[in-house]
């Protein structure tokens, strides 16, 4: 049978047989899932897409919490021709009632013959649970389609155990001797250093639009006013159409020079909130979240506790040595992607020499993908093995 590719490059990239089909119309899926003006957290994106006789007959998206999920908008769509198709979603179909009912019965109720999933739902108490009761009823149902994207995709939701706590990417970049700017004398004041070239800027700011909050250190803010937006991703249509919240730490209080956005948060420790600065912080567009301190510093487990409750699911974490290091001392990271620029500089700001003294600094990270940005290449390691979480949700 022949089949009408949304896109143009799908049989150059995946074949014009049946297997090239099915990754062609995920791709389709993955696409509406992608394409949101907002994120979907704490749930996870979820794209469909309903095909019969080789053309794409509904497409459908989940939006977020309280929204339809994204099989029946896609089903809905298709009205009586999704019958005797196949419907192609991200993720395995529920098959329990929450917020809405069981998409698996809107997928029965549907007519639609097959159904293809990229991955199934990596709940262990449910997962296989949709999968299983769609093939009892009849319908031939195939998993693991693209499935490394599909993962890729709700990935801060797996991760975290359904957001039971906050989802934390450090995001570093270095030179190939370890340092992380050059020495102050030779930085010119009041504009910002870039050690990588502009492939990772673009693809630092589209990673920033799939997190709530981007979070710096004051001596960040104080050298380079960063603006911490995706404006670079402004144009891209499958990362979601809205900037993070951009937020530092600053225990003290100390720092009152602004920030280049409106609204913006500042991460403080409990003994500044008498602190002389406050109003005028205020007054610039901060919002001061008092945190617990340790050893004089704000703690980051306080932290992120402060962030679930302001609403803050996900953040990516910009940091210098210094912060870098206190949120490995502490154990949280749930992802790390460094930035390598082939350059040395010899000199300037480099890790410190120890991290910290808490035993639960992170160890025990796993390489999930290298890849090469024009010059530079991009590490990333998480703190669940990806690898084996992937085998584990398309068996």
């Amino acid at each position: 049978m022949s089949f009408n590719c949304v896109d143009d490059d799908c049989s150059e990239q995946f074949g014009n047989d049946a297997t090239g089909m099915d990754c062609c119309f995920m791709s389709a899926a993955l696409s509406q899932a992608q394409r949101l003006e907002n994120r979907t957290w704490p749930n996870p994106p979820v794209g469909a897409v309903v095909v019969n006789n080789g053309e794409v007959v509904g497409r459908g998206r989940h939006l977020g919490p309280g929204q339809l999920h994204a099989e029946p908008v896609a089903l809905n769509d298709a009205g009586e021709k999704a019958r005797g198709g196949t419907l192609y979603v991200t993720l395995e179909p529920c098959n329990h009632t929450g917020r809405t009912g069981p998409c698996t019965e809107a997928v029965i109720k549907s007519g639609v013959s097959r159904v293809v999933i990229g991955i199934r739902d990596p709940n262990p108490s449910i997962q296989g649970g949709g999968a299983r009761y769609l093939r009892e009823r009849g319908i031939e149902v195939e998993i693991g389609v693209l499935p490394e994207s599909c993962l890729e995709l709700i990935w801060p939701f797996v991760t975290t155990d359904n957001f039971s706590r906050v989802y934390v990417e450090l995001k570093t970049a270095t030179s190939l001797d370890g340092r992380f700017a050059p020495a102050e004398s030779l930085r010119q004041e009041g504009w910002p250093f870039y050690i990588t070239g502009e492939a990772s800027r673009y693809d630092v700011h589209r990673r920033r639009r799939l997190v709530d909050l981007v979070l710096v250190g004051k001596g960040t803010v104080m050298a380079d006013q960063p603006q911490l937006n995706g404006r670079l991703a402004a144009d891209d249509h499958d990362v979601p159409q809205v900037d993070p919240m951009p937020g530092y730490v600053d225990t003290h209080l100390s720092w009152q020079g602004g920030f280049k956005r409106d609204h913006y948060l500042v991460f403080a420790g409990e003994s500044a909130k008498d602190s002389k600065n406050r109003i005028a912080v205020e007054k610039d567009g901060g919002e001061i979240l008092f945190c617990r301190e340790n050893k004089g510093q704000v703690d980051i487990k306080s932290l992120l506790q402060v962030a679930a409750t302001a609403d803050l699911l996900t953040m990516m974490v910009e940091a210098g040595p210094q912060l870098a290091g206190s949120f490995l001392g502490a154990g949280v990271v749930d992802r790390w992607i460094n930035y390598l620029a082939p350059v040395v500089l010899g000199q300037g700001i480099t890790w410190p020499d120890k991290f910290s003294d808490n035993p639960q600094i992170d160890r025990g990270f796993s390489l999930t993908r290298l890849d090469q940005l024009e010059k530079d290449l991009i590490f990333i390691h998480d703190r669940r093995n990806f690898r084996g979480t992937l085998a584990r949700v398309t068996i």
